[in-house]
């Protein structure tokens, strides 16, 4: 796709997403994130605080190359919790493979907010992803084959 028929397709996704929340919320920012996490997140063992983190985490992350930098405290006061709870839940993500914490210190030693790799989160969606895939994809294919079936109506004739 070439540089020009990318910005009219992001013009135009961004439009509906104008259209779907208002065209103030779409201004302020927006954040993508794959369905499957969401839809999954049980299989993949989060439990509601673990999903809130991670939204928060994942707003931040703005550039394919650039990794997600918030500090602890401005994820603990955008949810409404303690720091301690936004530690621990950080350090269990980590503990199932789907962040990985990056320490980041100043020139003189100072602590500086973590960045964010979510490889390991990427890595498990992929499996789960292609199996909703597949899913889909058989949810068309009976849809065809139902319409296929289907007798044409019948027309009255005079």
């Amino acid at each position: 796709m070439d540089e020009q028929a990318l910005k009219s397709a992001t013009k135009k996704e961004n439009q509906a997403l104008e259209r779907k929340w208002g065209k103030a919320a779409i201004e302020a920012g927006y954040t993508a994130v794959p369905l499957v996490m969401l839809k999954y997140q049980q299989r993949l063992g989060l439990n509601p605080l673990d999903v809130n983190v991670l939204m928060q985490i994942l707003s931040y992350w703005w550039k394919e190359g650039g990794l997600p930098r918030p500090s602890k405290k401005s994820l603990a006061t955008a949810i409404g919790v303690d720091l301690s709870t936004v530690r621990r839940c950080l350090m269990r993500l980590e503990k199932m493979g789907l962040i990985q914490r990056c320490y980041q210190r100043t020139a003189s030693g100072a602590n500086r907010p973590n960045q964010y790799d979510f490889t390991g989160l990427i890595t498990m969606l992929k499996p789960i992803a292609e199996e909703e895939l597949e899913e889909i994809r058989k949810r068309k294919l009976r849809k065809q084959h139902q319409l296929a079936g289907k007798k044409p109506a019948l027309k009255v004739v005079k």
